[in-house]
């Protein structure tokens, strides 16, 4: 695939003379992804080949050729709003409603039980009115012939929908659309962009990417969907960092936290932070490594869930973001006031959810074991818009 992705990508530099800074730095991102997702995978599968879907190459082609669709409506009304999209945006749509776009975004009421139900349900609708739960509600949009019962429940955030159309007081069933198929850890809604009403699904796979997938009411059903694929700039800041003894001052290591950072984001692989050591400084580190290996070290070979948690040594660094180490961390050799010591640096972890910011932490062989030294929260910013696509919908997932 990647002769196939560097012919398309040449054609879209050629074709967007006016996008080229975007297309290039967006390429590097991207290529960072696919670069971690490999290095995971072979990580956890050593030896075997890998699956022709790794890095998600597809998408990047579809994306890229994107480039040179017409957006078809209301998405292009969408799309050419987008130069008032704030930096940092995570809503395309609240956004660009904020910003004066014709957006009007339906609002989610609650709902415990069916005689807070507005209108009479029919067959279909009494039988999902029957399966409410305490995250229940349905949509309300002031003019709009459509809504939806819905309910969002487990740790994957997955979506039960039960759309209907509004005749008078009425609430007559209709088919899901296929984008609101059971989906887990996105955002639905109903919204409405100039006189069309869409079935809406908001996903941020990454700080990298946005992206919306719409299926507008044609008066009966909701029709094919449309995706608009948004890819972001990115930046790196410290969010807190700390020192042994407990909470003592620690700026000199976050701006060593972020060195190493900054240079592993741009290639998040095995190697990237190491040099050559040589003597006993080598020797040091390697003890170091085989410490942190071993059965009651810190990255036990083979248990995951042995991994630390950030240590903050007392003090409130990063109190609301996940800070627990996980399979993907690795270690390197990081300088600290005079001392070559054990960097560790990797994502942070609560249970199965993972996020992309970057812990970075450095230890100490001391008396056989090791001891944190420093650590450091780095945040990853979601920055300016780069580049805008729009392609047709993926079919839903089977399940």
């Amino acid at each position: 695939m990647d002769g196939k992705l560097g012919e398309v990508f040449r054609a879209a530099l050629k074709n967007h003379p006016e996008k080229g800074d975007a297309l290039k730095l967006d390429q590097l991102h991207w290529l960072a992804g696919r670069d971690a997702a490999m290095a995971d995978f072979l990580g956890d599968n050593p030896g075997k080949p890998l699956p022709a879907d790794i890095g998600q190459y597809q998408a990047r082609i579809d994306f890229l050729q994107g480039l040179d669709a017409k957006a078809p409506k209301p998405v292009d009304s969408l799309q050419g709003a987008l130069s008032r999209l704030p930096a940092g945006s995570y809503d395309v749509l609240a956004d660009l409603a904020k910003a004066g776009a014709p957006i009007t975004l339906a609002s989610d009421v609650p709902i415990q039980d069916a005689k807070g139900f507005p209108y009479e349900p029919d067959a279909r609708m009494r039988e999902a009115l029957g399966q409410l739960d305490a995250s229940s509600g349905y949509r309300k949009l002031a003019g709009s012939p459509v809504s939806s019962l819905y309910s969002v429940g487990g740790t994957a955030h997955c979506w039960t929908e039960a759309p209907f159309r509004i005749e008078g007081k009425k609430a007559i069933a209709v088919d899901v659309p296929a984008a609101w198929d059971g989906d887990c850890m996105t955002r639905h809604g109903v919204a409405k962009v100039g006189d069309d009403v869409l079935a809406t699904v908001l996903v941020n796979p990454s700080p990298d990417e946005m992206s919306l997938d719409v299926s507008p009411w044609d008066g009966k059903r909701f029709g094919p969907g449309n995706r608009l694929v948004l890819r972001f700039d990115h930046s790196l800041s410290p969010l807190g960092s700390a020192c042994a003894p407990k909470q003592s001052p620690c700026d000199d290591f976050a701006t060593a936290a972020m060195a190493a950072a900054t240079r592993y984001d741009r290639s998040p692989v095995p190697g990237t932070l190491d040099r050559r050591l040589a003597g006993d400084a080598k020797r040091a580190y390697d003890a170091m490594v085989a410490a942190a290996r071993a059965p009651k070290g810190i990255a036990p070979k083979g248990d995951t869930s042995a991994y630390p948690e950030l240590p903050v040594f007392g003090a409130n660094v990063a109190d609301d973001q996940m800070k627990g180490y996980g399979p993907e961390a690795r270690f390197f050799p990081i300088d600290f006031r005079g001392e070559t010591l054990l960097g560790f640096i990797g994502h942070g972890h609560v249970g199965w959810r993972i996020n992309d910011d970057w812990l970075v932490s450095a230890w100490r062989l001391k008396d056989g074991k090791l001891e944190p030294v420093a650590s450091a929260y780095v945040k990853v910013n979601r920055g300016a818009l780069l580049l805008s696509s729009v392609m047709a919908s993926p079919p839903p997932a089977s399940h």
